[in-house]
């Protein structure tokens, strides 16, 4: 058995501290060449907007070209190198890992995909507006009382654009890994998980027996359609608990669940904690209270 490789470790608390900031989101802008021959390791989350650029970009052993118009993603715990070529400008938003552990669900399939997957060609549309996040995200750090909630909203907005990228490459895609049903599957959800949570809904819709929907999200996802469904509620309701101000009752409410219990125990059982106790860690019920 050959020796397991260490990789030296880039740690979001040394990028802080090069921007003098405390935040858990954290933006750079780069118009420069460079290169980094041996690979190393994340301990936060990195998007990587290539605006303009050309070169390579390895990621977990994987060589990528880079061009204008793309996104990289790199996961806490992926290695990844560079030869960056002249001309390139990239914008970049890191996500410590104790955020991006509440920002994991904003990922329509489960991680383990896009590490597979970490780069994307957007279309043009898809990147200015996502370039304007990334930009309205760096404004709203540099501003004196800037609010969480609208750079949580924000990398929400940047997620769900994201998404609808990649759900339209894959359907677009004859030899898609993905079997076609659960691109529509992802469709659905993305439109009615605030009011239904039912597998026999989705299945109904997408003209299938709920078994066959759990036979292909297992195959395809490693995780039956129940828990498919539950990532993007979870997802829904994370980015109201971040962005709208709501209470919890209220979301309870407008997500459609029986009553408060039943809402505070279906995203415990999913997430590990209770609505309340996710804010407190988030910081933004301390920051709500001190608006009041």
């Amino acid at each position: 058995m050959g020796k397991k490789k260490y990789y030296q470790k880039e740690l979001f608390g040394d990028f802080q501290e090069l921007k003098g900031s405390v935040e858990d989101i954290l933006y750079f802008k780069t118009e420069r060449q460079m290169y980094r021959k041996d690979p190393i390791g994340l301990d936060f989350f990195s998007f990587l907007l290539f605006e303009t650029g050309s070169g390579t970009h390895t990621i977990d052993g994987f060589i990528h070209h880079i061009n204008g118009k793309q996104l990289h993603m790199i996961f806490p715990g992926q290695v990844h190198s560079w030869d960056i070529w002249v001309g390139t400008k990239v914008h970049t938003i890191f996500v410590s890992s104790k955020l991006f552990k509440a920002f994991e669900n904003y990922f329509i399939y489960p991680v383990e995909y896009y590490k597979k997957n970490p780069v994307v060609k957007l279309s043009r549309r898809n990147f200015h507006e996502i370039l304007g996040e990334f930009k309205g995200i760096d404004r709203e750090l540099d501003c004196t009382r800037g609010m969480k909630e609208i750079i949580f909203s924000k990398f929400r907005i940047i997620s769900l654009m994201f998404n609808r990228e990649v759900l339209g490459k894959l359907e677009r895609k004859k030899n898609s890994k993905l079997e076609p049903i659960l691109t529509r599957f992802s469709m659905l959800l993305l439109a009615f998980s605030r009011e239904q949570r039912s597998v026999k809904y989705y299945a109904d819709r997408l003209g299938v027996s709920a078994n066959y929907l759990n036979v292909l999200c297992r195959k395809h996802l490693g995780m039956n359609a129940n828990a498919f469904i539950a990532k993007e509620v979870v997802n829904v309701i994370i980015a109201e608990l971040l962005s709208t101000g709501k209470s919890v009752k209220e979301i309870s409410v407008d997500l459609n669940f029986n009553d408060l219990a039943g809402f505070s125990n279906y995203f415990k059982r999913h997430v590990g904690f209770s609505p309340r106790q996710f804010l407190e860690s988030s910081g933004i019920e301390e920051l709500r209270g001190q608006k009041m």
